[in-house]
C-alpha cells in the first residue's frame, strides 16, 4: 500500500469530504465499520482456549527450563530471561492473533522472572537491591517496545513491591516514607493530566494502584501475621499526603475560586485530617477527588474498592491502641460529616442568590 493512501476513517475526516458527509453519517458509517471489525475477532471463548493454552506451554517451558538448571546459573538465567523479552516483543509485532498475543505475554513475564532470578543469583550479598535495579532497567528498555497493557501495568507495579520486600528483609521501617514520597510524586505526574497519553496509561493505573498498596502493606505488616514488629510513626506520611492534597486543590480550582468560603472550608478540613487521620483515608481522597475531576471510573471504582480494604486491615493493628483506633475512625467521619454538611449550606446560598 501506498504510504499516501488513506483509510476509510483518514478519508471521512479529510477537509474535501467534510462539506459531502455530515457528522450523523460519519458517526453510523464509523459505527458499522466497528462492527464489522469485530464481526471478524474470534468468539470469546476461542480466545479464551487460546489464551490458557499460551500460557500453558509457557508453565511447561518453565519446568523444563528448572530441571534443565538453567536457573541455577546466573549468566545463563539472564540471557535466557533476554531471549524470551525479545521473543516476546518479536511475536507482539509479527501478529495480533489471540494464541500468540497472550503466549508473547507469558513469555515476557517469564523473562523477566529469569532475568530477576539471574541478577539475585549474581549478586547475593546485594539479593533485593540487585533484583529491584535489574527490574527497573527490564522495565524501562523493554515498555516502550513491548505494547501490552497487561505487561506494561504489572512491571512498573512490581517495582514497588520488591521495594516493600526490601523494606521488610532489611527491617528498614523508615524507608517506607521514601516510597509513599515518590510514589506521591510518581502519581501527581501522571494523573494530573487532562488529555493523558495512550502510550503511557497502564503507567499511569500502575502508579495509581501503588499507593494504595503500600499503604494497605504498611497495615499488613501490623496484624499478627508478621513478627517483626513495624513500629514506624506515621504521621511523616500523614504530612506529605496532606501537603500533596492542598496542592491536588490548588491546581485543580480555579485563581478567582481560590478564595470562595468552600475552598477554605476544603484546605481547613484537609489539615483536621492531617491531624486526627491516617495515611489511608488521605489516599482515598486523592483518588476520589482525581476520579471525579477527570472523569476516570477507574479511579474512583479504586477509592471505593481500597478505604474499606483499609479500614480493615488498620482494625487490625497490633501496635495501635484500640481507643486511638475508635478515635481516628470517629473523628474522620466526624470532619467529613460537618464538612458535608456546611457544604450544603454553602451550595444553598450560592444557589438562592
Amino acid at each position: 500500500m501506498n504510504d499516501n493512501d488513506l483509510t476509510v476513517r483518514e478519508l471521512l475526516t479529510h477537509p474535501q469530504v467534510q462539506g459531502l458527509v455530515n457528522s450523523e453519517d460519519v458517526k453510523r458509517l464509523t459505527h458499522d465499520l466497528d462492527e464489522s471489525e469485530a464481526s471478524l475477532k474470534d468468539p470469546l471463548y476461542i480466545r479464551v482456549l487460546f489464551g490458557t493454552g499460551a500460557w500453558f506451554s509457557t508453565f511447561f517451558l518453565l519446568i523444563f527450563l528448572a530441571v534443565a538448571r538453567v536457573f541455577s546459573d546466573s549468566e545463563t538465567a539472564i540471557i535466557s530471561g533476554v531471549i524470551f523479552l525479545a521473543a516476546a516483543i518479536y511475536l507482539s509485532k509479527r501478529s495480533q492473533s489471540t494464541f500468540l498475543t497472550q503466549l508473547s505475554l507469558s513469555l515476557a513475564m517469564c523473562g523477566n522472572v529469569s532475568v530477576l532470578i539471574g541478577a539475585s543469583e549474581l549478586l547475593r550479598t546485594l539479593e533485593f537491591s540487585a533484583v529491584f535495579v535489574a527490574h527497573f532497567i527490564v522495565c524501562v528498555a523493554v515498555y516502550p517496545f513491548y505494547a501490552n497493557s497487561i505487561y506494561r501495568f504489572l512491571s512498573p507495579l512490581a517495582l514497588s513491591g520488591i521495594a516493600a520486600a526490601w523494606i521488610i528483609a532489611e527491617e528498614a521501617f523508615s524507608f517506607i516514607h521514601l516510597l509513599v514520597a515518590v510514589e506521591v510524586f510518581l502519581a501527581g505526574l501522571l494523573l494530573l493530566h487532562k488529555k493523558p497519553c495512550l502510550f503511557l496509561a497502564p503507567l499511569r493505573y500502575a502508579s495509581a494502584v501503588m499507593l494504595p498498596a503500600t499503604i494497605l502493606f504498611m497495615n499488613l505488616t501490623q496484624v499478627d501475621l508478621w513478627r517483626n514488629n513495624f513500629n514506624e510513626p506515621l504521621w511523616p506520611s500523614s504530612l506529605l499526603l496532606t501537603g500533596s492534597l492542598l496542592f491536588l486543590y490548588w491546581y485543580l480550582t480555579d485563581v478567582s475560586k481560590r478564595r470562595a468560603p468552600w475552598f477554605i472550608l476544603t484546605v481547613v478540613s484537609t489539615l483536621l485530617l492531617g491531624v486526627l487521620t491516617t495515611p489511608g483515608v488521605l489516599v482515598a481522597i486523592g483518588l476520589l477527588i482525581i476520579g471525579y475531576a477527570f472523569g476516570d471510573k477507574i479511579l474512583t471504582a479504586l477509592s471505593y474498592v481500597f478505604i474499606p480494604c483499609f479500614l480493615v486491615l488498620f482494625y487490625y493493628a497490633l501496635n495501635i491502641d484500640l481507643a486511638h483506633k475508635s478515635w481516628v475512625i470517629a473523628g474522620s467521619g466526624i470532619v467529613l460529616l460537618v464538612v458535608r454538611w456546611i457544604a450544603g449550606l454553602c451550595l444553598r446560598r450560592e444557589v438562592s442568590q
